[in-house]
């Protein structure tokens, strides 16, 4: 998932959720902010951020705003170096920085070149449609494809067979796996740990407790949480922030839901979807 052109800049203030005062070429600027969460914790004065050009000259703003520079105040760094992830010790003078892909929409995007590229855990997908309505649902993706899913060695907690969700083989596949799938998008990060969501989400728990619903229904269901950044050590739910939502997750793991996340490779004007991140719940 590629920008056309980003500049980088100097977040001076966020007035609102929608916009964001940058300096730009020793200008300020007034940017839309790609995303309506709270990022507190991304959204510094004097931090390093890049924002999009706009190609629509109508727009009252010219910019959106993308990515940001998020200073790794400790001694600690992370790498995925294996899985899971692994702690690499700096010196104390060493500070570092972890770029972040802060624009909502970019996780959408991301996952459906993915999946249209064979390389995710569904391998060949046979047919493929965004924004799938179902009942009284509108689920990020609808799938179907007839290999068995590939796993690359991160799981969540929970990785026994239960006898009311047995794993088929691919010898017993016979008819094409329908799958529904939602992303969510990741950009909450404390001393290695990333969590979702940043802010509660009743709309997240919806959408939770209608997999469950479809699961029962006889469809596959996912949940995917793409970690806009390059490095982590594992994926938890906020509890803190929405209890609701955690125990959502919960309800969904234990009936079937299959819960995944993976972090991105992430540069200032691209993110693509890299490596699978255990799930902690």
């Amino acid at each position: 998932m590629k920008y056309n052109q980003v500049v980088p800049g100097t977040f001076l203030q966020r007035p609102n959720r929608f916009i964001a005062h940058v300096l730009i070429s020793g200008k300020e600027e007034v940017c839309h902010v790609k995303n309506t969460g709270r990022c507190r914790e991304l959204l510094i004065p004097g931090c390093t951020v890049y924002c999009a050009v706009s190609d629509n000259p109508q727009r009252k703003t010219k910019y959106d705003l993308i990515a940001v520079e998020k200073i790794i105040e400790s001694q600690t760094v992370f790498a995925n170096a294996g899985t899971p992830s692994q702690k690499i010790k700096q010196s104390p003078e060493t500070n570092s920085t972890l770029l972040v892909n802060m624009d909502s929409q970019a996780p959408n995007a991301a996952v459906k070149e993915w999946l249209r590229s064979g390389s995710s855990p569904f391998g060949n997908i046979d047919f493929l449609k965004p924004e799938y309505k179902y009942g009284n649902s509108r689920f990020d993706f609808y799938l179907e494809c007839k290999t068995e899913t590939k796993r690359t060695g991160v799981s969540s907690n929970s990785t026994e067979k239960t006898e009311a969700m047995p794993v088929p083989t691919e010898n017993e596949i016979t008819h094409p796996r329908k799958i529904f799938l939602e992303v969510k998008g990741v950009t909450l990060e404390d001393n290695g740990v990333v969590l979702f969501p940043d802010a509660p989400t009743e709309r997240g728990v919806k959408h939770v407790r209608e997999l469950i619903r479809c699961l029962e229904e006889g469809f596959e269901t996912y949940v995917l949480f793409v970690v806009q950044m390059e490095h982590a050590l594992y994926f938890i739910p906020n509890r803190k922030t929405h209890p609701q939502f955690a125990d959502a997750l919960c309800d969904a793991q234990n009936a079937g839901v299959h819960l995944l996340a993976f972090t991105c490779k992430v540069t200032p004007d691209e993110m693509k979807i890299d490596k699978e991140l255990k799930v902690r719940l």
